[in-house]
């Protein structure tokens, strides 16, 4: 088990790459803190399956754009568990709108979601971890947010996972060398994101992947497991693109 022992708090985790990530790392043997902010049942259903498969899971529910919110997470990460080795920043939005139609709101709501969680979180995780000089933080953030490639009825949203991007790379250089600190960049994802994407855009994100398909929610999780593990220990400030190569030009 490449995770025994470890303990996990993985955001927005009640469903799609969270989920996923939730159920490999509790079967690789760490204990899961599972988190939502409204999806309460689904977030539980995931604790459930981890205690089926003889794991430690506990669900926690938590805004964590709000500082008071990922205070009591990571509280009650450790009354239960003890301390906290790994965090998966994987909470965020996805809210599709014309550059001009933007309002001051949908800007804060996609930015608070997609980067200040990230930092709170990081924030409170970093605490614990530079304490035994140990610890992995992982960035989920998004190929949207690499060169060129933003969707642009989405520009709010490609803006704020590059901005992830780069607080990824300041954030490992602040953090180390006794964290590791790095993030995947998805592309099209089958997710229940993905579910409210029209035909037309759909296809267009397969045919830009040479697998000619959306990824797999599984498939970003084994990247986050391979970063989690002591197997990426000489690995820091790098962004990992699982995108069936639809970065390339």
């Amino acid at each position: 088990m490449r995770l025994k022992g470890k303990v996990a708090i993985i955001t927005g985790s009640s469903r799609g790459i969270g989920r996923a990530t939730a159920l490999l790392f509790a079967n690789e043997g760490a204990k899961v803190v599972v988190n939502c902010i409204n999806n309460t049942d689904k977030a539980q259903e995931v604790v459930d399956s981890i205690k089926k498969m003889k794991g430690e899971a506990i669900m926690v529910r938590a805004d964590v754009s709000k500082k008071e919110e990922v205070q009591n997470l990571f509280r009650e990460a450790i009354k239960v568990f003890g301390t906290v080795d790994i965090l998966v920043n994987n909470a965020g939005v996805s809210k599709p709108k014309s550059f001009f139609e933007l309002t001051v709101e949908d800007v804060h709501e996609v930015f608070d979601a997609n980067v200040l969680s990230a930092i709170l979180c990081s924030q409170e995780a970093a605490k614990i971890m530079l304490e035994k000089k140990y610890g992995k933080i992982i960035n989920i953030c998004s190929i949207s947010g690499t060169q060129y490639t933003g969707n642009q009825a989405n520009i709010h949203y490609a803006s704020s996972k590059a901005a992830l991007e780069n607080f990824t790379y300041v954030l490992a250089k602040v953090l180390a060398p006794d964290i590791n600190v790095n993030a995947i960049a998805p592309g099209g994802v089958e997710t229940d994101m993905a579910k409210g994407w029209s035909p037309e855009y759909r296809e267009s994100v397969m045919k830009r992947s040479y697998l000619h398909r959306l990824t797999k929610p599984e498939e970003i999780a084994n990247a986050c497991l391979f970063l989690a593990s002591d197997e990426s220990k000489g690995i820091i400030g790098e962004i990992i693109i699982v995108a069936g190569g639809g970065q390339l030009k």
